[in-house]
């Protein structure tokens, strides 16, 4: 049980509205009385007092007219009613109105009197137009009538003391104060020393509960009323966070200059380097010319002496082959003599038999050559005209003759018939290539429905009947979308109807019902598809075509909505119907044989053959698309073994050569042969009559010698003709010589002069260099075309890498112009940049370093003590508000117990993360893995961006990062009572869906811990708080037993209720109260007006004990 708290003793109504009456109230309060009776305009004077003008609501509970209450209606008693001339009639045309309350604390220990104070205002209106003046006002003791009207005139006078004097009578008399500023009243009102209350909670909450509306966010009402703001001040983080950022941004600026000057520096290096090589790799270039000419006159030098020791050898050679000569002719002239006179006759006939052999075997060979070739062009002629029979040609008779002719043993005869074969080869050829035309045709048309079937089948696979361009455009966008056809299916009934539903719903079954219209729409001009029409879905689901009974709608389903939706509205009139003849029976109809009513035409329809829609659909016509192309495989795999067969002939005639026949070298010469032979027979008998044994042994002796003379006479000629050209190779040699002797001079010149642009290489290291250049090539050309060209690109790329350098020092010296005057861009050494980057290697950048990781460890120490242990101290305090609200809420109510919950939101775990273990230091981060830091550096990241955003109130979601309240979701859970096992029932979830008396009771209990909210400051124990709850219309929709659970609930609070409701619910409310008051009003009118003339309010108050003695 709660503390004794400050109660509401006291209700001063005084010209507020038809009140002129002080009306004592204790505990529980029932406000009751009949509609207009002025209830409202009580609850409202309390919250008047409790909120000021401009935070009160009036009349929240209230409908119609009566909503639109205000302080003025209120003090000069507005009549609801206009005058003649449009304008609000009042009562009163000018007033001084009291309102107050008068609050009591329980007594305590040694205490004999109780503690009252009276907290109110003195509102005087000098005219209807007229602003009011207001002094807020706090009286140290109970107010007497006469404490504020005048009391000489009496009560009943109702003569208000004026301003002043009451100022002055608060302050003297009452033991008070008077502020002018609402503000400042409410202010000290809601100091512990006085009611002790949250003001700003306050101001939310007692409207809210005034009206009595329904919650239907518990979370938003958690986070609104239940736990306390708790944003932390980041102002000094924010000022931390600051300096971290700018002494960062200054080590960046170090790194950013370092870095430059790296690249700076190396480019530099570069151009250095590059250069050095450049006229390194250039004089290389002429060296290796040098040293191509001196080997070039070297190399002729050498060949000269060469030639001129040839030529020595030769001219000795000359005259030793003429001596031999001389002796040979000598010896052939003692061969022939030895013959005698018949030496010339044997000679002629020895030479021509010796011709005659050489011919007679040449054309032997020349015979058996031709033979073996025409058989062999033979054979392959048989073979041919034997495959062209077996492929049905028809042109055989010439090759049939010519085969014929081949086979003719006369030589000549059998050539002339290979040689004449072209003619039959071409029209067999012809024939054949007329034969394989249609068979190409027919093959490549069986390939192209094979392709095309291949890439039917991959569409089915993907679930798509027919190309689908926009759907998969939208598809591989990641936005969501389907094609009609494919979330329909044909029930099993209608099978016999499916063919003309596919027709009738033609070029729809692929139309696309997107989710997202609008990209869909951007999509589908881009795309510009005529087949594939575009849904609209909100349209579409607008749409109400009613679906007629039996028509072909009810013949298929889906579970689609929106494709339901468009379904009835394609096929919902279409009756279908079996004969023709019941057409006109129906409006729009469609029969089975195909024929369609569609007023005012009639159409035949084609039944589709291929089956679309839905899986069923597709499967069906994978399975005939598959079976397709198991049949073309079968037609093109046939098809293809004629064609083969037919370019297996063509291309065996080919490669025979069966159009032309090439004969043997003396083929023609073949028939001489005979004649040759009897020749040479007649030529060997003269021999045997004329020629002796003797005569043979001389005649070899001549054959011999006449053979060697021969060769003496070749080697002579040879000899003069080596001799004759040493003259012209001598005279070249040395003009070439005179040539090569200028050209080593010229470029030894050359390399002597690029060798002095060459530094910081030795002549040794030089020498090195060209044989290692002349040994990357097989010639000196192309070494020294490799060194130029590779000094060139030298060249070039000290040029950039200068260009790069002048460039960076530009670039450099624009991003930090702190350096311009020190640094100059063109200057041809690199010593300041150089000097530069040393300075902040050594020394420079370790102190921004050091200034960047102070400023760091500033920022994260005021982050962990004033953001994050700021944060760990709310979030325990929400939790322990959690367990005392359920405490104090851990009461049955109908049934039901309402218990707060709560659950960590996962969007803020990295931020748990730093609240729970706090932020970890250099050697503490080394204990998380990679992931764990990328989760905290990101935390710190993200509240980084919350500090930032602090001063933002538009920026939510980083706001949200600092408020504590929204690392919880929160819910108020109904559990039923007694059922351990149930599972609890989540408000949040369920508060649309109950009635209002379901919804009126859990509203009650948050809106007591709301109010405990709102009282509950300081230590528990010390407690000498409010604890006022006004509610308005509160349990309307509740039952009795309903109505006892939450009014036990509130004296488990320890609240003081306050609250009015109709007379008709008095019965099942009397015996809770303990003060009950019943609101009467009278109004009076003028009966030639028939205006209100005067309206009197006044309570009747009965002790809440005293009515139920009454009831019984």
């Amino acid at each position: 049980m709660s503390a004794p708290r400050i109660t509401l003793s006291r209700i001063l109504a005084v010209n507020w509205y038809g009140y002129r009456q002080f009306i004592d109230v204790a505990g529980l309060s029932l406000i009751t009385g009949a509609n207009g009776s002025g209830k409202s305009a009580l609850l409202d004077l309390i919250q008047f007092v409790m909120l000021g003008e401009q935070q009160s609501k009036f009349n929240k509970a209230a409908a119609g007219a009566g909503s639109g209450r205000s302080l003025r209606g209120y003090c000069l008693c507005d009549t609801n009613t206009t005058g003649r001339d449009g304008a609000e009639r009042y009562l009163r045309p000018s007033s001084v109105t009291l309102a107050a309350l008068e609050f009591t604390w329980p007594l305590q220990s040694g205490e004999t009197e109780l503690r009252r104070e009276t907290w109110g205002a003195r509102i005087e209106y000098e005219s209807p137009t007229a602003k009011p003046s207001t002094i807020w006002f706090r009286a140290g003791r109970r107010l007497a009538w006469q404490d504020f009207l005048n009391s000489d005139a009496g009560p009943q006078a109702m003569q208000f003391l004026p301003e002043d004097e009451f100022r002055t009578r608060v302050k003297r008399e009452l033991d008070g104060d008077v502020w002018d500023r609402q503000q400042t009243y409410r202010d000290e009102m809601a100091l512990r020393s006085h009611l002790g209350f949250d003001a700003e909670q306050m101001a939310k909450t007692l409207p809210r509960a005034m009206a009595f509306e329904p919650e239907s966010n518990f979370e938003r009402f958690v986070r609104e009323f239940l736990l306390e703001p708790g944003m932390p001040d980041v102002k000094a983080v924010k000022a931390s966070v600051d300096a971290h950022r700018r002494a960062q941004e200054r080590l960046e600026k170090m790194y950013d200059q370092l870095e430059r000057l790296k690249r700076i520096s190396a480019h530099h290096q570069d151009w250095l380097t590059s250069k050095r090589e450049s006229a390194l790799y250039s004089h290389l270039s002429d060296a290796l010319k040098h040293e191509e000419a001196l080997e070039g006159l070297n190399r002729r030098r050498a060949e000269l002496e060469d030639k001129r020791a040839e030529h020595a050898e030769n001219l000795q050679a000359h005259e030793q082959a003429i001596r031999e000569r001389e002796r040979l002719e000598h010896a052939e002239e003692s061969a022939r003599a030895a013959l005698g006179d018949k030496a010339f006759k044997l000679e002629e006939i020895d030479r021509r038999r010796r011709e005659l052999d050489s011919e007679i075997e040449r054309l032997n060979a020349a015979s058996s050559s031709l033979h073996e070739r025409i058989r062999a062009h033979l054979r392959r002629w048989q073979d041919w005209t034997l495959h062209a029979s077996r492929l049905g040609l028809q042109n055989l008779d010439e090759a049939s003759a010519a085969i014929s002719a081949m086979q003719s043993k006369d030589e000549s005869k059998a050539l002339a018939a290979a040689r004449d074969t072209a003619r039959a080869y071409m029209r067999l050829k012809d024939e054949a290539n007329e034969q394989l035309q249609p068979v190409l045709a027919r093959l490549s048309e069986h390939e192209l429905r094979k392709a095309a079937l291949h890439k039917d089948l991959a569409q089915l696979r993907e679930g798509h009947a027919t190309p689908s361009p926009l759907l998969n455009a939208l598809l591989s966008r990641g936005q969501k979308a389907v094609a009609l056809g494919r979330v329909v299916e044909v029930k099993a009934s209608a099978e016999k109807w499916w063919p003309l539903i596919e027709t009738v719903l033609g070029i729809h079954r692929r139309a696309v019902i997107p989710e997202d219209f609008r990209a869909a729409w951007d999509q589908a001009q881009q795309t510009q598809n005529p087949h594939e029409p575009l849904i609209h879905p909100e349209e579409a689901a607008q749409t109400t075509t009613k679906v007629l009974k039996g028509s072909l709608r009810e013949m298929v389903e889906t579970k689609h909505d929106l494709a339901g939706k468009v379904l009835d509205h394609l096929l919902g009139g279409l009756v279908a119907v079996n004969k023709a003849a019941q057409l006109d029976k129906h409006e729009r109809a469609i029969s089975l044989d195909g024929w369609l009513k569609d007023p005012p035409r009639r159409v035949k329809l084609t039944p589709e053959k291929e089956l679309t829609l839905g899986e069923e659909g597709l499967r069906r016509l994978r399975d005939l698309r598959e079976n397709e192309l198991r049949e073309t495989d079968a037609v093109i795999e046939e098809v293809r073994s004629d064609c083969d067969d037919l370019r297996a002939f063509l291309n065996r005639g080919a490669e025979g050569h069966l159009d032309r026949f090439t004969a043997p070298e003396g083929a023609d010469e073949v028939q001489r042969l005979p004649k040759l032979r009897e020749e040479l027979r007649e030529l060997q008998e003269t021999w045997n009559l004329l020629a002796t044994p003797d005569h043979e042994k001389a005649m070899e002796n001549l054959r011999v010698q006449k053979a060697t003379l021969k060769g003496i006479h070749e080697r002579i000629g040879s000899l003069k003709t080596a001799i004759t050209a040493f003259t012209l190779d001598q005279s070249r040699l040395e003009e070439a010589i005179q040539e090569d002797v200028f050209q080593e001079e010229q470029t030894r010149i050359a390399r002597q002069a690029s060798r002095m642009l060459v530094h910081g290489f030795s002549d040794e290291e030089i020498t090195t260099r060209i044989t290692a250049e002349h040994q990357k090539a097989t010639s000196w050309r192309k070494s020294i075309e490799m060194a130029a060209a590779l000094a060139i690109q030298l060249d070039t790329r000290a040029q950039e890498s200068r260009r790069l350098r002048d460039e960076q020092r530009r670039e450099l010296i624009t991003v930090h112009a702190d350096l311009g005057d020190a640094l100059d861009a063109d200057a041809e050494d690199n010593a300041a940049f150089d000097q530069r980057r040393e300075d902040l290697e050594t020394h420079e950048l370790e102190r921004f370093k050091t200034a960047a990781d102070e400023a760091r460890k500033e920022w994260e120490d005021r982050l962990q003590h004033q953001v994050l242990d700021v944060l760990r101290e709310k979030l325990s305090e929400a939790d322990r508000t959690k367990r005392e609200l359920n405490r104090a809420m851990d009461h049955e109510i109908g049934g039901w117990r309402y218990q707060l919950t709560s659950r960590a939101d996962k969007a803020h775990s990295a931020i748990w993360t730093l609240v729970e273990k706090g932020l970890p230091s250099g050697s503490e981060m080394e204990l998380f893995n990679a992931a764990g830091r990328e989760d905290i550096e990101r935390a710190k990241a993200e509240l980084m961006a919350a500090i930032d955003a602090a001063d933002n109130p538009e920026d939510k979601r980083h706001q949200r990062m600092l408020d504590y309240r929204y690392y919880h979701h929160w819910d108020i859970e109904a559990k039923p009572a007694g059922r351990g096992d149930a599972a609890a029932i989540s408000l949040n979830k369920s508060a649309k869906k109950q009635s209002g008396g379901e919804n009126q009771a859990p509203f009650f209990v948050a809106t007591l811990a709301a109010f405990r909210r709102v009282y509950d400051l300081g230590r528990r124990e010390e407690q000498q708080n409010l604890g006022l709850v006004v509610m308005d219309e509160a349990f309307s929709k509740l039952s009795g037993d309903r109505i006892d659970d939450c009014l036990a609930l509130a004296r488990n609070f320890g609240l003081q209720l306050i609250m009015a409701f109709p007379e008709d619910r008095l019965p099942t409310m009397f015996q809770h109260a303990d003060t009950v008051v019943q609101c009467r009003v009278e109004r009076s009118y003028d009966e030639s007006t028939e205006q209100i003339q005067n309206i009197e309010n006044w309570v009747v108050r009965v002790e809440g004990s005293r009515l139920a003695e009454l009831m019984e």
